[in-house]
């Protein structure tokens, strides 16, 4: 249920919270200032990945003073410790000691003597551009050094590969490839070494060989050897790997980080806040944390919160709300929700309420229908392209027949992740042996499909053919739904007449409604009568048979 609160019943709230005002904003720890603002300088504030020793020497590295050859090593370009603050580190910049009139803005970098250069989390090199003048205070952060990257762990074979594992298979195997032939050992590849915790999150793990130590271009596929298996990146085995899986796919994840939020907002809020409370220490002042960005998921574009690593498995209790601070006018918003934070949690929020989610399944859905006249004794469909269908061959199962307008029709409903999505489809016997040519179409709605041994082809056509018993001097079809059949009263005027076995039917051509749902009423011409005042609710799709009188209708067999 939503609630509402008023400012009045949120005064004790306030009592018990730091008092805030437009100009707050939510600072951590390491962002808290270190360093004091001189007038003549640049001040850099930089906040350290941790592991980084305090009596290490970090410089700072650009075009502005030389390059790392003349920057690292040299006095005036090393940092400086914080004394109040185990990660932060300060540097005072002089613009006048730049050089060839260099900036920050044409990019920087930071060195450790003892761990090399910095990294992103993914291992790639990194280039801050900043825009700043003197007299001023800058918060910059280093995400990782070189030699986490190029370090083993110790008491492991070579690089390792981690699994957060959430596919559901009871075996779980890893195989490289690389060129023509296999990198780690024939399929289905590496078992699994063992399992181990890294801020609260079981993996399990690969060890990968010290041989295969900087190997190139490997390309990786995970597997249950049991017919259950998708590809996985292409890397080079310099570092260890951090991935979490489903039966259907990986995504690579950053150990240090802690779980997200996500919302699927459609709340209509101006804005969306976050406050967590239950954590202890790591509680946020009211009206808590903003929204990180945004990533879209199977279609669907979630705003998402990040979060600290202490509050991986704690009990929280979540309080959703519309950013009301304590002096802004107007109502607050909220709603509660209470978690054990030992994954990534999704919701969905409305006006009405707010629910969790499977991304999975939450989003816009579309199905294929498909008139199958191959004979084969199965039918099975696998896609790939920007989205695929099935795990691996031969992918999915019928997931229902119906029978529409007098024809049946075999259904695959489609998750949510192949939502405008561009697929080829191969529609197989169930891997017995016969398959079809590669059907390409883009998953923006629902398909009618007509298969046969000879291929593919979309079904356009709708037509409705009428045996008109009405006695009327004129007949017409209005239609209302998903397709208006008629800009307006009484509708369209028949497309023609057709004599099928002997029986001549009058005709509408609707093709251009194909696949939609309209409510039919069959009329004289808007002369007063009309048959089913709520409309006949039909699919257009293929050739449908009407029998009418003036006062009834019958839905016939296909002749």
């Amino acid at each position: 249920m939503k609630k509402i609160i008023y400012w009045l019943f949120m005064l004790p709230l306030f009592a018990l919270l730091n008092g805030c005002d437009d100009t707050d904003t939510i600072i951590f720890d390491d962002e808290l200032p270190q360093f004091e603002i001189k007038a003549n300088a640049i001040l850099l504030e930089v906040i350290m990945p941790k592991g980084s020793a305090a009596d290490d020497e970090y410089y700072i590295v650009g075009d502005f003073n030389g390059g790392a050859e003349a920057a690292v090593g040299n006095l005036e370009w090393q940092l400086e410790k914080a004394t109040g603050s185990e990660s932060k580190w300060g540097i005072y910049l002089l613009p006048s000691t730049f050089k060839d009139g260099k900036t920050l803005a044409d990019g920087f970098y930071f060195v450790s003597a003892s761990k090399g250069e910095e990294r992103s989390v993914k291992n790639e090199a990194v280039v801050h551009q900043l825009d700043v003048k003197v007299g001023t205070r800058t918060n910059v952060w280093v995400d990782r050094w070189e030699a986490y990257f190029n370090t083993e762990e110790e008491g492991h074979d070579g690089f390792v590969v981690y699994v957060a594992d959430k596919s559901g298979w009871d075996n779980l195997y890893l195989y490289g490839w690389a060129g023509a032939g296999d990198v780690t050992p024939a399929w289905p590849g590496i078992a699994v070494k063992g399992t181990e915790v890294i801020n609260g999150v079981t993996y399990k793990y690969f060890d990968m060989g010290k041989a295969l130590d900087g190997y190139e271009g490997v390309n990786l596929i995970f597997n249950n050897n049991d017919g259950k298996q998708f590809d996985g990146p292409v890397v080079t085995l310099n570092r260890n790997f951090y991935f979490r899986i489903t039966d259907k796919g990986f995504e690579e994840i950053d150990p240090e980080a802690s779980y997200c939020i996500y919302v699927d907002d459609q709340s209509g809020w101006e804005d969306l806040a976050l406050y967590i409370s239950g954590a202890g220490d790591n509680n946020e002042d009211w009206p808590g944390l903003e929204p990180a960005g945004t990533k879209e998921i199977n279609g669907v574009v979630y705003k998402y919160f990040e979060t600290d690593v202490e509050l991986m498995n704690q009990s929280l209790k979540l309080t959703f709300n519309n950013n009301k601070k304590e002096d802004d006018p107007g109502l607050v918003l909220s709603f509660v929700k209470n978690i054990t934070f030992s994954r990534d949690f999704y919701f969905s929020i409305t006006p009405e309420k707010c629910e969790e989610i499977d991304p999975a399944t939450h989003g816009t859905s579309y199905s294929l229908y498909v008139e199958d006249n191959t004979g084969w004794n199965a039918l099975a469909l696998y896609g790939y392209g920007e989205a695929a269908i099935g795990s691996s061959w031969p992918g999915i199962q019928v997931s229902e027949t119906k029978e529409i307008n007098g024809t049946t029709y075999k259904c695959f409903h489609l998750t949510p992740a192949c939502t405008n999505k561009n697929i080829n489809l191969i529609f197989n016997d169930n891997g017995v042996g016969n398959q079809l040519k590669d059907y390409n179409l883009t998953i923006d709605r629902d398909y009618y499909l007509r298969i046969s041994e000879a291929g593919c082809s979309e079904i356009k056509d709708c037509t409705v053919y009428v045996q008109d018993n009405s006695g009327w001097e004129a007949l017409t079809l209005y239609g209302w739904g998903d397709a208006a059949i008629g800009d307006s009263w009484p509708g369209i005027q028949v497309t023609g007449t057709r004599e099928i076995n002997g029986v001549t039917y009058k005709y509408f051509d609707l093709s251009e409604h194909v696949g939609k749902y309209s409510n039919l009423i069959f009329n004289n011409n808007g002369g007063g009568q009309q048959i089913e005042d709520g409309g006949l609710y039909t699919a257009l799709i293929g050739d449908i048979y009407f029998s009418i009188t003036a006062t009834s209708y019958e839905k016939l067999p296909k002749p």
